[in-house]
């Protein structure tokens, strides 16, 4: 699935790998607002509890990872689903920051924990990651702001993007806070998934889901 992006720059490289990817360097940039499905880059790391990592595709539901509470500390939390979506194009924006560490790589409708460049206040909140401008700042895992020193588009082919989701509503990926949510604003988004979350939090869900599938199918059989 291709949607447009339009981006204006000062100054712009682009290097194109043969047949994988088309890579934009933008130095100066501001992304129009995009609708496409919001997801992280399937070999993203997330942190766990104990502070380790593992790649978000070996990520599985009820590992324990880390999570940004509201009132600013952080926590464990457990996964309580992961959503998984096959496309055979994705369109990625790579987050650099002032630390070096590896870029973040998310879908530009998806939401990171940010505070912009020109604001006096510490007004912190989830951004979409095409509203996200050089100057601007992210938060790390312990929530120290990082700035965003370049940003990249990027081409991907035959891509798994996927999404955890926590009760919090959000996960450290690559060592920086993001939402677990895309598409529409965070708050919004916390909000409607309410009853799934905690329907989620049942522990028997699995067990329960597979006996009223069964269920059903039982009494088919029987009406038939």
């Amino acid at each position: 699935m291709i949607y447009s992006v339009a981006t204006t720059t000062t100054t712009t490289e682009s290097t194109t790998i043969p047949s994988t990817t088309t890579t934009t360097t933008t130095m100066e940039s501001s992304t129009e607002k995009s609708y496409e499905l919001g997801c992280f880059f399937d070999k993203t790391n997330i942190t766990l509890a104990d502070g380790s990592v593992r790649s978000l595709h070996l990520l599985t539901t009820g590992d324990e990872v880390l999570v940004h509470l509201s009132s600013g500390k952080i926590e464990k939390s457990r996964v309580l689903t992961i959503f998984h979506h096959q496309r055979s194009i994705v369109r990625f924006l790579e987050i650099y920051t002032t630390n070096k560490q590896e870029p973040l790589r998310l879908t530009p409708s998806h939401s990171i924990l940010t505070k912009k460049k020109d604001q006096k206040q510490t007004f912190v909140h989830y951004s979409f990651a095409y509203n996200i401008a050089i100057g601007d700042f992210v938060f790390s895992s312990e929530l120290i702001p990082l700035q965003v020193i370049n940003i990249k588009e990027i081409l991907l082919y035959d891509q798994t993007i996927s999404t955890p989701l926590t009760f919090e509503g959000n996960i450290i990926v690559n060592n920086l806070v993001a939402s677990c949510y895309a598409t529409y604003r965070h708050t919004f988004m916390h909000m409607l998934t309410l009853p799934l979350r905690y329907w989620y939090q049942i522990e028997m869900f699995s067990r329960f889901n597979y006996f009223i599938v069964h269920l059903i199918e039982l009494y088919s059989k029987i009406s038939v």
